[in-house]
């Protein structure tokens, strides 16, 4: 993926003649530096936001290095959703084609939410059953996690926001190994201008807090996709939640597995999404004096 392009490159990229695309740039609906010789130069990050403000169908994702994408996106004629083409591909492991499609989806306009919460979530549920009437059916989820991941971390190339703005941090409890749920909320955090630190799976609480105590975030997710010890895990998330409500942080606990703990007591929030955790954040950032409360399951696995 290239960093900078010239507003011919996005023009061919998008079959726009460049000089529509300098006319854009000087009403301001698009974001423009300027060389030292006067030239116009767009972030790649900046040229994917027009591309999905604008829905415009990319012909030519070489220009732009998007080497997963196809010529003018999935715009695939097929009875099957994307879900559906999403679950074929990571299952034979095509990973340019499932890495290309959640591209497209995320250029069409999907946000990151809608994404994860649509036919990623809807892929892998499909692909977690294989292992009952599949021998094979391990080591093909685990190939398509990977493909996923490899696939969410492009998106966070291009959603993610400057050093200034509100953190938010967060991973998966100790014990819990699922990779993409905290992965999956960083970058949706991220592209509605969160900056965001994900710490992973398997996070002992004793780190989370640690982490929390030296980066003072305003919101702290928590992904429980797996509990060995139910009673443990409550009495541990009491713990935290109280230590960053008294820092003024707001802790956002989900998951499949979250709804086995009971938590309606403590000073944190639920939801049952990823879009969920985005709209709780967004409350927080259009409200910073909002306490802390509790509600229903968040972030899902």
């Amino acid at each position: 993926m290239r960093p900078i392009i010239s507003t011919r490159e996005l023009a061919d990229a998008i079959d726009v003649s460049e000089s529509s695309l300098k006319r854009w740039a000087d009403e301001g609906l698009i974001e423009v530096s300027r060389t030292a010789g006067g030239h116009r130069r767009i972030a790649i990050g900046e040229a994917i936001r027009f591309i999905r403000a604008t829905r415009s169908p990319v012909v030519r994702p070489d220009v732009l290095g998007l080497t997963d994408l196809s010529p003018g996106g999935e715009h695939v004629v097929s009875p099957e959703s994307p879900a559906d083409r999403l679950y074929a591909h990571l299952r034979d492991g095509r990973a340019r084609e499932a890495r290309g499609l959640i591209l497209s989806q995320y250029l069409a306009g999907q946000s990151v939410g809608q994404i994860a919460d649509g036919p990623i979530h809807a892929a892998m549920a499909r692909l977690g059953e294989l292992w009952m009437h599949d021998r094979a059916g391990v080591y093909i989820e685990h190939r398509a996690v990977d493909i996923c991941v490899q696939g969410v971390q492009q998106l966070r190339q291009f959603v993610e926001p400057g050093e200034s703005g509100d953190l938010a941090m967060g991973g998966g409890p100790p014990g819990d190994p699922y990779i993409l749920p905290s992965l999956l909320s960083a970058t949706a955090l991220a592209a509605d201008g969160w900056r965001t630190m994900n710490l992973g799976p398997d996070t002992p609480f004793e780190s989370l807090s640690i982490a929390a105590d030296r980066h003072g975030p305003r919101l702290v997710w928590l992904c429980v996709s797996s509990v060995r010890d139910a009673r443990e895990m409550e009495r541990a998330i009491e713990r935290i939640s109280t230590s960053l409500q008294q820092r003024g942080a707001m802790l956002v606990v989900g998951g499949r597995a979250s709804d086995t703990l009971a938590l309606e007591s403590m000073p944190l929030r639920r939801g049952n999404s990823i879009s969920s955790l985005v709209t709780i954040a967004a409350e927080l950032k259009s409200n910073p004096s909002e306490s802390t409360a509790s509600g229903s399951p968040a972030v899902p696995a």
